[in-house]
Protein backbone atom coordinates (compact mmCIF):
# COMPACT_ATOMS: atom_id res chain seq x y z
CA UNK A 1 0.00 0.00 0.00
CA UNK A 2 2.83 2.38 0.82
CA UNK A 3 4.48 1.73 -2.53
CA UNK A 4 1.27 2.54 -4.40
CA UNK A 5 0.81 5.69 -2.32
CA UNK A 6 4.40 6.75 -3.04
CA UNK A 7 4.08 6.05 -6.78
CA UNK A 8 0.75 7.84 -6.82
CA UNK A 9 2.37 10.99 -5.47
CA UNK A 10 5.76 10.84 -7.19
CA UNK A 11 4.98 9.30 -10.58
CA UNK A 12 1.45 10.62 -10.94
CA UNK A 13 -0.03 7.12 -11.06
CA UNK A 14 -3.77 7.42 -10.74
CA UNK A 15 -4.51 4.84 -8.02
CA UNK A 16 -3.53 5.10 -4.38
CA UNK A 17 -2.95 2.14 -2.10
CA UNK A 18 -6.26 2.78 -0.34
CA UNK A 19 -8.17 2.84 -3.63
CA UNK A 20 -6.39 -0.31 -4.84
CA UNK A 21 -7.31 -2.32 -1.75
CA UNK A 22 -10.87 -1.01 -1.77
CA UNK A 23 -11.21 -2.12 -5.40
CA UNK A 24 -9.88 -5.59 -4.53
CA UNK A 25 -12.30 -5.94 -1.63
CA UNK A 26 -15.31 -4.72 -3.58
CA UNK A 27 -14.47 -7.06 -6.46
CA UNK A 28 -14.62 -9.98 -4.01
CA UNK A 29 -17.95 -8.71 -2.61
CA UNK A 30 -19.40 -8.36 -6.12
CA UNK A 31 -18.19 -11.85 -7.09
CA UNK A 32 -19.90 -13.27 -4.00
CA UNK A 33 -23.11 -11.46 -4.87
CA UNK A 34 -22.94 -12.79 -8.43
CA UNK A 35 -22.35 -16.35 -7.27
CA UNK A 36 -25.46 -16.26 -5.10
CA UNK A 37 -27.73 -15.60 -8.07
CA UNK A 38 -27.19 -17.62 -11.24
CA UNK A 39 -30.53 -17.71 -13.07
CA UNK A 40 -34.14 -16.60 -12.86
CA UNK A 41 -35.21 -19.48 -10.60
CA UNK A 42 -32.49 -18.86 -8.01
CA UNK A 43 -33.41 -17.32 -4.69
CA UNK A 44 -30.72 -15.96 -2.42
CA UNK A 45 -30.43 -13.46 0.37
CA UNK A 46 -27.52 -11.06 0.30
CA UNK A 47 -27.03 -9.35 3.64
CA UNK A 48 -24.37 -6.66 3.70
CA UNK A 49 -24.09 -6.22 7.46
CA UNK A 50 -21.03 -3.95 7.62
CA UNK A 51 -22.04 -0.38 8.44
CA UNK A 52 -19.89 0.93 5.57
CA UNK A 53 -22.40 -0.37 3.02
CA UNK A 54 -24.94 2.14 4.29
CA UNK A 55 -22.69 5.01 5.33
CA UNK A 56 -19.78 5.23 2.88
CA UNK A 57 -20.73 6.46 -0.60
CA UNK A 58 -17.43 5.12 -2.01
CA UNK A 59 -18.36 1.61 -0.90
CA UNK A 60 -22.00 2.00 -1.98
CA UNK A 61 -20.95 3.21 -5.45
CA UNK A 62 -18.91 0.02 -6.00
CA UNK A 63 -21.96 -2.23 -5.60
CA UNK A 64 -23.73 -3.37 -8.78
CA UNK A 65 -26.26 -0.86 -10.10
CA UNK A 66 -29.02 -3.49 -10.22
CA UNK A 67 -28.54 -4.04 -6.48
CA UNK A 68 -28.32 -0.45 -5.28
CA UNK A 69 -30.56 1.20 -7.86
CA UNK A 70 -30.24 4.93 -8.33
CA UNK A 71 -30.66 5.74 -4.65
CA UNK A 72 -27.99 6.89 -2.29
CA UNK A 73 -27.07 4.61 0.61
CA UNK A 74 -29.91 4.18 3.10
CA UNK A 75 -29.33 6.10 6.30
CA UNK A 76 -30.52 3.34 8.57
CA UNK A 77 -31.02 -0.32 7.93
CA UNK A 78 -32.67 -2.51 10.54
CA UNK A 79 -31.67 -6.13 10.34
CA UNK A 80 -34.79 -7.30 12.18
CA UNK A 81 -37.11 -5.79 9.57
CA UNK A 82 -35.06 -7.21 6.75
CA UNK A 83 -35.10 -10.71 8.25
CA UNK A 84 -38.90 -10.55 8.53
CA UNK A 85 -39.05 -9.42 4.91
CA UNK A 86 -36.79 -12.29 3.86
CA UNK A 87 -38.97 -14.86 5.63
CA UNK A 88 -42.03 -13.41 3.93
CA UNK A 89 -40.34 -13.42 0.52
CA UNK A 90 -39.20 -17.03 0.78
CA UNK A 91 -42.63 -18.11 2.06
CA UNK A 92 -44.33 -16.47 -0.95
CA UNK A 93 -41.96 -18.28 -3.30
CA UNK A 94 -42.48 -21.67 -1.63
CA UNK A 95 -38.86 -22.17 -0.65
CA UNK A 96 -38.63 -25.34 1.47
CA UNK A 97 -38.14 -24.83 5.21
CA UNK A 98 -36.73 -27.10 7.86
CA UNK A 99 -39.83 -28.21 9.84
CA UNK A 100 -37.91 -28.52 13.13
CA UNK A 101 -36.39 -25.03 13.19
CA UNK A 102 -38.50 -23.17 10.63
CA UNK A 103 -35.30 -21.99 9.01
CA UNK A 104 -34.95 -21.78 5.27
CA UNK A 105 -32.78 -24.62 4.03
Amino acid sequence: MQLLDKNSREKNISISGQAYYQNLCMRAVNQSIGRAIRHINDFAAIILADVRYSTDPKVWDHLPVWLRGKDRPPRKMLLEGNIAGLKSFFARHNVPQNKDTREVI
